[in-house]
């Protein structure tokens, strides 16, 4: 490499200055070349980060069993954005640990946009309190790419149930403690923990009784096994048409379409009580963000489509379609508020 002599004695001050001076100017040119060039510079380098995406198969990992709410809901935008991406949304089950095994999936996936997780509340918020040695965090190794829809619990009671509202079944629970129970699909689910909320936020003591199943749980309060339950539209819809179940109330902010008489849980005496069992997508942290940002374009056009609205308004689920920043928002409020249930609760699943 060429090196550059250094100045004679005998060169005057006044040029040494002199070329200060021009190095000086021309480090400046250089430095507001650069200024300028900056936002041309990141415009690029953001659209190299979708770059042409994309351009092979995107797995979207259900880390439940196919037929349940979260499965239905992940072939309806699989199939939507396969459409309108011009690709292949392959569906990949991966059931086990009550979701946690495919979440983890994802996690450690490539961030490069061709692995998607529908998580539901259980794997993305509920897990971080019930598991010390949860595998992922919830928070630090995913990117929200949209709060997709939300499947608000309700309480029901038996047709024979003496409880005609929340205030009768409040007031019992208060007078009796520990007597009254409800069932789950498991320990650790929303189903568990929207009753331990109840408990938590109405100040009464009740008993669980868990259950291998939603179907189950719904089958023993319509026999009397079980007192009351939080569970959600679609679980109770047949029981409930059948006449076999009565709802309550909807723990949602706002009442069902569904089910248009019943109040909400704040209208029927427990204010701000909300407890969903909803649904998000993300993908891996330092996914480039016009790849999220195109991931959610995707899934907020899906969710207005007619045949996808139609299956949502059958189960019962609320379409959402929260943006990336105001999902991660939600994400955090969610493992709080059910971090807090399950330390007040004393639950492990560990």
């Amino acid at each position: 490499m060429r090196q550059t002599p250094s100045p004679s004695s005998r060169t005057p001050v006044r040029s040494t200055a002199l070329w200060r001076a021009l190095a000086g100017g021309l480090a400046g040119g250089l430095a507001l070349a650069a200024t300028l060039a900056a936002p041309a510079v990141q415009a690029q380098t953001q659209a190299q980060g979708a770059g042409s995406y994309p351009t092979r198969t995107i797995r979207l990992v259900v880390p439940f069993a196919p037929g349940g709410s979260t499965d239905i809901l992940g072939r309806l935008l699989a199939q939507k954005m396969g459409e309108s991406m011009h690709t292949t949304v392959v569906v990949d089950n991966k059931p086990g640990a009550n979701g946690t095994i495919g979440c983890d999936l994802v996690a450690t996936a490539p961030a490069d946009g061709y692995t998607v997780v529908l998580g539901d509340v259980g794997c993305m918020a509920m897990a971080k309190g019930l598991y010390t040695k949860l595998p992922y965090d919830p928070l630090r190794d995913f990117a929200p790419i949209s709060l997709v829809a939300r499947s608000p619990l309700v309480l029901t009671v038996g047709a024979q149930s003496p409880f005609h509202s929340l205030k009768e079944l409040t007031a019992a629970a208060q007078a009796q403690p520990g007597k009254l129970n409800y069932p789950s699909s498991g320990t650790g689910g929303p189903n568990h923990l929207g009753a331990e909320l109840y408990a938590m936020q109405a100040k009464v003591k009740i008993g669980h009784v868990p259950y291998k199943g939603s179907a189950p749980s719904v089958v023993s309060l319509a026999a009397g096994e079980t007192d009351f339950g939080f569970l959600t539209a679609v679980t109770i819809a047949a029981q409930l048409k059948a006449g076999k179940v009565r709802a309550l109330a909807v723990a949602h902010n706002e009442r069902l379409q569904s089910m248009p008489d019943v109040p909400t849980m704040s209208e029927a005496g427990l204010k701000d009580f909300t407890a969903d069992a909803w649904f998000l997508a993300a993908v891996p942290a330092g996914t480039p963000k016009p790849i999220v940002d195109r991931l959610y374009a995707e899934i907020a056009k899906a969710l207005p489509a007619p045949e996808v609205k139609e299956k949502l308004d059958a189960m019962g689920v609320l379409p959402s379609g929260l943006k990336p920043d105001a999902s991660a928002q939600f994400l955090r409020v969610e493992v709080d508020k059910w971090r807090d249930v399950i330390k007040n609760a004393g639950i492990t699943l560990d």
